[in-house]
């Protein structure tokens, strides 16, 4: 009897990891995304009516980036699709960039509510993408107003001030500001208006919604990047130092604390130091053109001249506006007649251009 038992369990280990669990109750589920398309194909067929069932299929469609297929399926119903059917179809167009019929998607859904904030809010986006930004505010506004606890249009909007050049920093905080007030302190909410305050040098505001930021989540680097930077501004230099270096050792992987200390030690002339920072900033993030540039004129200052064109040629490759400093190395080279480099530094300058 011991021998059967232990042969029937050796049965059942060897036969489960084979079979699903589906199967074994009487019925077969879709194991992928592909296979779920089919089983739906073939009850839509059974039943070509049943708007449930293509919403479903066309869902699918969604999640596998079949966006195309999205639109045909959802126009042929669209006197019947609900709400999410419809946002779903307008998600699809904005995928593919068809902004004329995401709009006449939206507009189904605002004449039936004039208050649907996500309809406003994609009606934005569609605007953006048609690069109409009056009438992009003018919805993600209308978005806001009927919920003012939907965070998208509040980004999106913060994209649209920010991009602007000059950016519109009266607007940011505005904005920054009603989001805290509607969504609450959260910390990315305060880390932003950190970082307005700083960027538009209200200085005395910025060291007060840093350290603020910082107390909700001191996990934000940014945040104490912009301490140190608004402290700065402030004239308070020792304490703007100390939080910088503080920001870039406990913050390794943030370019922006490690170049932005490295750029205040190359102005105080530290090049061996800051050297150091730019490096990790180009570790941090190797396509920052500006810590590749840094650390190529702080080793370039060191006579590292191999170093340098390395991180010359970088600086170049990812912002071109950089060939006026690796021109002006070449020259410096070429006046010094340190003839082993002056070639490579012309030819790799050379092709460095606009």
């Amino acid at each position: 009897m011991k021998s059967r038992l232990n042969f029937k369990h050796l049965l059942v280990v060897i036969i489960l990891p084979f079979v699903s669990l589906s199967t074994i109750a009487g019925t077969v589920t879709p194991t992928s995304g592909q296979d779920k398309v089919e089983a739906l194909k073939a009850e839509i067929k059974k039943d070509p009516k049943n708007t449930k069932l293509v919403v479903q299929l066309a869902q699918e469609f969604y999640a596998q980036k079949d966006y195309e297929k999205v639109t045909l399926l959802l126009w042929k119903q669209i006197d019947k699709l609900d709400r999410q059917a419809i946002l779903l179809l307008a998600r699809a167009h904005e995928a593919r960039q068809e902004t004329g019929d995401m709009i006449r998607a939206l507009n189904n859904l605002i004449s039936k509510n004039d208050k649907d904030f996500e309809a406003y809010s994609l009606l934005g986006n569609a605007y953006v993408l048609q690069k109409k930004p009056k009438e992009a505010l003018e919805n993600y506004k209308l978005a806001i107003e009927a919920n003012p606890k939907y965070e998208p249009p509040y980004n999106a909007l913060m994209k649209m001030y920010e991009t602007r050049q000059p950016p519109n920093y009266y607007e940011m905080r505005i904005l920054a500001q009603d989001m805290i007030d509607n969504m609450g302190k959260k910390a990315e909410y305060l880390a932003k208006l950190c970082e307005i305050n700083t960027n538009d040098a209200t200085y005395e505001a910025g060291v007060t919604s840093c350290r603020e930021a910082i107390q909700k989540d001191s996990k934000i680097a940014d945040a104490h990047v912009n301490l140190g930077l608004s402290m700065k501004g402030m004239g308070d230099d020792d304490k703007a130092k100390a939080a910088l270096k503080k920001a870039a050792d406990s913050f390794p992987k943030s370019e922006f604390a490690q170049y932005t200390y490295g750029h205040l030690l190359e102005e105080d002339k530290s090049s061996i130091e800051a050297m150091k920072y730019f490096k990790a900033g180009s570790e941090a993030d190797p396509k920052s053109a500006r810590s590749w540039l840094g650390l190529a004129t702080t080793s370039f200052d060191m006579k590292k001249y191999e170093v340098a064109l390395i991180a010359y040629k970088n600086a170049c490759k990812y912002d071109r506006k950089n060939a006026v400093a690796f021109r002006k190395a070449t020259t410096v080279l070429r006046n010094s007649r340190v003839s082993e480099w002056i070639g490579k530094y012309e030819s790799a300058s050379e092709n460095c251009t606009f």
